[in-house]
């Protein structure tokens, strides 16, 4: 089959079993709200009523800007244009569609990762692909109003430009002459960086991470690092300019209504201290303050928070390693809550008719007819185990510098969206974010694995 025909069909699988799980989900689940995302409605009422995130007026400032401002409008317009009938409805069916669209992205970035050093990357983005279409955390947050969905696939679009970039740009200006040199990855990353930002501000140090990245990578590719160095620093100054350029209208008006430079919420210091106070435990935790000191905590959160670390090493520690457990071993009350609509909707359509035809035993099929659902703790070791094999199958080809290079920038995505839940706290809807760079890694290692490395790919 030629290259072209084969990228449409994995391309058509992946999206259509991304769908098949989201819809069934939808049609089978039943709506709830949960409380952010109830408060999340509230403020995309304005915004349906023409208010345009407008609060009540009167309120503290701080509710003037209390959510990052993307989701709340997607939604708001999503209502005003085509209602909230039937459990809002249409919103979580564009969800689901958002949601297959970062299956496609996730397959994207495996194959473009390991396009250059493999002739399985096909194979890797199709493996990535159906990882993220079956992962069953990503199919239930499709039936929530959680900002998740939306923010993940604008992260990995980010990602996809990012590699693009290192591949290409980046590449190019370090190996070429002086003289004009194409930007439009490099742009493209940054813009959506600026849009994810907007959706959930997490993404604020990303460019950190893509400076030790583009490191790595000029390192395992025997570049001249010192010309690398002032390419990668002019590069990520040129990040964060675009990327302020996205925030500087919502900039412009939280000061305009709030009279405060609030670069996207004001959740942060308040989230912050929440994980660094006497009453933490790494998760989400009622800090047992009045309403004044609460709202005093917008402005102060940061500050109290490091003063608290700074007393408190020792049980910092503790909480940290808390932290980790959680992130790495605990639950997602999503799933368990979900769990028997969740078995209906991962049954093939051929299982029901069969029995219904008589030919099959309720029971007697249901392993053959049942996809597999994967648990956070299943992605995360196997991922671990195929990494060690991977590493060892790169050495034993004496290509082990392809780790540092496109692999390099998916591990550091992934440890990246750890360290902030060391940062500030654990919740199941934080991880989520972290589950897509291990569906992504599963597809290049399996495919890397199997790979035969020519001698001319050492380095």
């Amino acid at each position: 089959m030629a290259r072209s025909s084969k990228t449409l069909v994995y391309t058509a699988f992946i999206l259509a079993l991304a769908l098949y799980l989201r819809l069934r989900f939808i049609i089978y689940a039943p709506f709830e709200f949960k409380i952010d995302a109830w408060s999340m409605y509230h403020y995309a009422l304005n915004v349906m009523n023409g208010d345009y995130y407008g609060h009540s007026f009167g309120e503290h400032w701080s509710r003037y800007a209390y959510w990052p401002p993307l989701y709340i409008f997607i939604s708001g317009f999503v209502y005003r244009f085509f209602g909230t009938a039937q459990d809002f409805l249409v919103m979580r069916m564009i969800q689901a569609g958002f949601s297959a669209v970062s299956c496609l992205l996730c397959g994207s970035i495996a194959r473009e990762a390991l396009k250059d050093y493999s002739s399985l990357d096909l194979e890797a983005g199709l493996a990535a692909g159906i990882f993220m279409a079956l992962n069953p955390r990503m199919v239930a947050y499709t039936n929530h109003l959680y900002v998740e969905t939306v923010f993940i696939t604008i992260y990995l679009a980010a990602i996809y430009y990012a590699l693009r970039y290192f591949k290409s740009e980046m590449s190019l200006k370090l190996k070429a002459a002086k003289g004009f040199v194409p930007i439009k990855y490099l742009f493209l990353f940054s813009l959506f960086l600026g849009l994810g930002n907007l959706t959930r501000p997490v993404l604020l140090l990303l460019p950190a991470v893509m400076f030790v990245s583009s490191l790595f990578y000029i390192a395992a590719k025997r570049l001249d690092i010192r010309r690398g160095i002032r390419v990668i620093t002019a590069d990520v100054t040129f990040v964060l300019f675009i990327m302020l350029a996205v925030f500087s209208p919502w900039i412009a008006r939280n000061y305009a209504v709030t009279g405060r430079l609030i670069l996207i919420d004001t959740n942060g210091p308040i989230n912050f201290y929440i994980a660094h106070n006497p009453h933490a435990n790494g998760t989400w935790v009622d800090v047992k303050k009045n309403q004044s000191d609460m709202y005093r905590l917008y402005e102060t959160g940061y500050k109290e928070g490091l003063v608290y670390i700074s007393k408190n090493i020792h049980r910092e520690i503790e909480l940290l390693k808390t932290k980790q457990q959680l992130f790495l071993h605990h639950g997602d009350y999503h799933i368990s809550e979900a769990k028997a609509y969740l078995s209906r909707t991962y049954r093939l359509p051929l299982y029901g008719s069969l029995i219904k035809m008589g030919i099959a035993g309720k029971d007697a099929l249901e392993g053959l007819y049942k996809l597999p659902q994967m648990s956070f703790v299943f992605l995360w070791k196997s991922a671990l185990v195929l990494l060690t094999i991977f590493i060892l199958r790169l050495m034993a080809a004496r290509s082990l510098y392809i780790l540092f290079c496109e692999p390099a920038w998916i591990i550091g995505n992934f440890l990246y969206m750890n360290l902030i839940i060391l940062i500030f706290y654990y919740a199941p809807r934080y991880r989520i974010t972290s589950e897509p760079f291990l569906c992504i890694l599963i597809g290049i290692l399996l495919a890397g694995i199997f790979t035969s490395y020519k001698k001319e790919n050492a380095t």
